[in-house]
């Protein structure tokens, strides 16, 4: 089973690297990483939490393009060109299937990560050299860790990209449902915090109820940005970290389950 889930994913992640359009999305976060370099020039002061969020800023548009366009292509192109009878005709089963999908996506966003990371990391010290009077209190390991927690952020996603991936038969559904699901659950947070502190907003028990269930269901992506905490150097406990991991864990391992059992059942035309 293993070797077959490793088979799966390179071949995934080398379908991937093959997408024109990662290119693109990659080229274009660097231009925004090499912009920070100019833009920084442009404010009086606080330069270094410019310089992070700036950075930060392009890989998280970086995962957020191969997440909704690579990604969900990935598994629309398997579907359209029937690829996938050429798959599950190997004795490879359905679920083995959906997690070698994920897992060669989760690969491809890794690498990315890490070269746009990379570049970063460079970008930054030659912005820390420039101006260093700004980056006295700058530190290295905020930065690494909010990166970390983006990377999680994706893995959420990308698993609600392959389930939602394995109930509908358009490419261009599963992108509407993901999108929504970014938005809310980056705002699920505040949302439910600002209606339930404001008296002046009287609400009913059904709403209320509603909210409850949202809240619940809706992965709170909220938790992943640690933008803030890199930019101010603020620090982020190894503890908070772990729950953090163990959250995004279970919640992309209850989305790959519940994809798989569906998949199982799903007639293939």
């Amino acid at each position: 089973m293993l070797n077959r889930l490793t088979a799966l994913m390179i071949l995934t992640f080398k379908e991937g690297v093959r997408d024109r359009a990662l290119v693109g999305i990659g080229l274009f976060s660097l231009m925004l990483m090499g912009a920070s370099l100019v833009v920084i020039s442009l404010f009086m002061r606080e330069l270094n939490k410019v310089a992070v969020d700036v950075n930060l800023s392009a890989i998280t548009f970086a995962g957020l393009m191969m997440t909704f366009f690579v990604s969900i292509n990935l598994m629309a192109k398997d579907m359209d060109k029937h690829t996938i009878y050429c798959v599950l005709s190997k004795p490879i089963s359905r679920s083995e299937y959906i997690w070698g999908k994920f897992l060669g996506i989760m690969l491809l966003i890794l690498a990315a990560f890490v070269i746009l990371t990379g570049c970063s990391t460079l970008i930054l010290l030659i912005t820390k050299t420039f101006y260093s009077q700004w980056f006295v209190a700058f530190e290295w390991l905020p930065f690494y860790k909010a990166v970390y927690t983006e990377l999680l952020m994706f893995a959420v996603l990308n698993a609600m990209v392959i389930f939602f991936s394995t109930i509908t038969t358009s490419s261009f559904i599963t992108l509407l449902f993901s999108l929504s699901i970014y938005i809310a659950g980056q705002t699920i947070e505040e949302v439910v915090l600002y209606l339930k502190t404001q008296p002046n907003i009287a609400l009913s028990g059904f709403v209320e109820t509603m909210i409850d269930i949202c809240q619940y269901i809706l992965p709170n992506l909220a938790v992943f940005d640690m933008k803030i905490n890199a930019a101010h150097a603020l620090p982020i406990s190894w503890t908070y970290l772990a729950c953090v991991t163990a959250y995004g864990l279970i919640y992309s391992s209850i989305l790959l389950v519940s994809a798989s059992l569906i998949f199982r059942k799903r007639e293939l035309m």
